[in-house]
């Protein structure tokens, strides 16, 4: 069989992903040309990579969306080519795959009774069109469409591509193009089939792709892990089924996708006491730094800082030359002094994130440096508190070993779910953090706003890249005076910066880690993000909706109590 490919990708960052080159790299021999359209602006390296996986890469802007690159790849091709296969196949790069042996899976399709086929079917809707509620037709999904030789000769689908247009909003893509193909096949005489059948008014490439896999569906949508609800379950299915890589998957969502998006599809705790210490690495050069409002309570907590294997430099903040002193005469007897750099003296100690912003010029050479605030609130979580110390070792083994980790995070505390669940000021924060994101010219975008929740460490304690922060800190060196002026008496804004820079470091390429204790699986993030999510779906509905969702909440918040009360003993 003599088979073509137009293969469609896309990438809002202008980024390739590893997906999409196992993808291709691993399809590739089943054809006997494949043009790859991008677009996106590649650069030179990717258009070298691409370029090695197929026999035509044509680089366009995303007019007219993925039907529109179809048509322009086709047209040049032009129809008297495409005559001499006996199939076309169009397909996107919306899925991830193949999960199964694609050449078997075109054996089997090119020898029963049908003139296109695909992956997947949208079943037909009374109602739900995208842009206009009207009626879904039964579809093949556009994510991978193949046609035989019958169809492409014929004129109603050269004409189908001829006269469309370069549509300017997706939805109207789906009302016009994607969801009418099929119908104006089928009604013309051509059968279809597909390879994972819809049932129940479902579409079951993105409600169910467990079913997909089960069934042995090569491809599964991308969007479905947002759909499902159990994203680990289809991950475990993938390892257990099938060879591919989940690696992949994984980095998918952490690059593209948000850190609270990301949260959804792919657990981001870490237990340092399940941890097995990586000692293959050398040590990169290291920092803490330390902010001490309270000298007797850092000598409490100072023990914690001798007993490290690796060399590193400490630095402490305080707000007085009186403290400082203290400190000194305390830390000769520790055997943390070795290692002291410098004890800084800094007025504003108590202003949220300025005294990590102030030793931002000092610790922007290190490779990986720790801020830690040890103050007053600390007793409230003493034991969580020391749990973290007891594994700083192993949290810095962790973000050594792993070049992809910018930002570890400790787990936000119980006592603090419920107020994060409500917070009056959290609109208006966010509002501001969408400002300053837009200030900081950051390299990706979000918008705060449609976050069920934030990713934030909790007390300003963090251990990170310092380049994952580059364009934070860089902004503040920039602009020292400003903050000094402005930012000094507006705390909210300081707080903003704060709940910002786990997304600062995603901007800049980087995933994160949570830090959680005892028997955990997953993070308070995690439940603080269900709840808002199951608060925002059905609190503007009637008395008994609302109701039902106190006595949810009430068993919910009964259940994480039990499991927290053994995780903070």
């Amino acid at each position: 069989m003599k088979r073509i490919l137009f293969f469609v990708h896309y990438n809002k960052y202008d980024d390739l992903a590893d997906y999409v080159i196992y993808l291709l790299d691993n399809i590739r021999i089943i054809f006997n040309k494949i043009i790859i359209i991008s677009n996106s602006k590649l650069n030179d390296q990717h258009k070298i990579k691409l370029k090695e996986l197929c026999d035509l890469l044509i680089i366009r802007e995303n007019t007219g969306f993925d039907f529109g690159a179809w048509k322009d790849a086709l047209l040049q091709e032009g129809w008297e080519n495409l005559s001499a296969y006996d199939n076309v196949t169009l397909m996107n790069d919306s899925c991830f795959g193949p999960l199964f042996d694609m050449t078997m899976i075109y054996n089997r399709m090119e020898q029963i009774n049908t003139d296109f086929w695909g992956i997947s079917e949208h079943t037909e809707m009374s109602y739900g069109l995208q842009g206009t509620d009207d009626p879904i037709p039964e579809h093949i999904q556009s994510y991978f469409i193949c046609f035989k030789n019958k169809i492409i000769i014929d004129r109603v689908f050269q004409n189908f591509w001829e006269n469309l247009n370069y549509e300017k909003n997706i939805k109207i893509v789906i009302q016009k193009y994607e969801s009418q193909l099929t119908p104006i096949l089928k009604k013309n005489g051509f059968n279809y089939s597909v390879i994972v059948n819809s049932t129940d008014k479902i579409s079951i490439s993105f409600t169910r792709p467990d079913l997909c896999i089960i069934n042995q569906a090569p491809f599964i949508k991308i969007k479905s892990f947002f759909f499902y609800s159990n994203t680990s379950y289809i991950k475990q299915l993938i390892i257990e089924k099938t060879n591919y890589p989940v690696s992949l998957i994984n980095n998918y969502f952490s690059d593209l996708y948000d850190p609270t998006n990301s949260y959804k599809t792919d657990n981001k705790t870490i237990n340092p006491e399940l941890y097995t210490i990586n000692n293959n690495n050398s040590y990169s050069k290291t920092a803490i730094h330390i902010i001490a409002d309270n000298p007797v309570i850092l000598q409490k907590y100072i023990s914690f800082f001798d007993k490290f294997e690796i060399d590193y430099h400490l630095y402490i903040t305080t707000d007085s030359e009186n403290k400082k002193r203290e400190i000194i005469d305390f830390m000769r007897n520790n055997l943390s002094y070795k290692y002291l750099k410098e004890i800084i003296v800094y007025k504003y100690n108590n202003r949220n994130i300025l005294p990590f912003l102030n030793m931002a010029e000092k610790l922007k050479n290190y490779d990986i440096a720790g801020n830690i605030y040890i103050n007053n609130n600390i007793d409230e979580i003493q034991n969580y508190f020391e749990f973290i110390l007891t594994h700083i070792y192993k949290i810095i083994n962790i973000i050594n070993s792993n070049k992809k980790i910018g930002i570890i995070i400790p787990d936000i505390p119980e006592f603090l779910l419920l107020k994060l669940i409500k917070d009056p000021k959290e609109k208006k924060m966010k509002y501001n953090m969408n400002k300053l994101w837009k200030q900081l010219k950051l390299k990706k975008d979000v918008d705060f706003l449609d976050l069920s929740t934030l990713i934030f460490p909790y007390n300003n304690m963090f251990w990170y890249r310092p380049a994952a922060l580059s364009p934070l800190t860089e902004f503040y060196i920039q602009n020292t005076n400003i903050f000094k002026n402005h930012f000094i008496n507006n705390n909210l804004s300081l707080e903003c910066y704060g709940k910002m820079i786990v997304y600062i470091a995603w901007s800049e390429g980087y995933d994160y880690r949570i830090i959680t204790s005892g028997i955990a699986e997953e993070s308070i993030f995690y439940y603080n993000h269900i709840i808002n999510n199951y608060i925002k779906k059905y609190l503007s509905l009637h008395d008994y909706k609302t109701g039902n969702l106190l006595l949810f909440l009430n068993r919910f918040a009964k259940k994480i109590k039990r499991k927290l009360t053994k995780i903070y003993k």
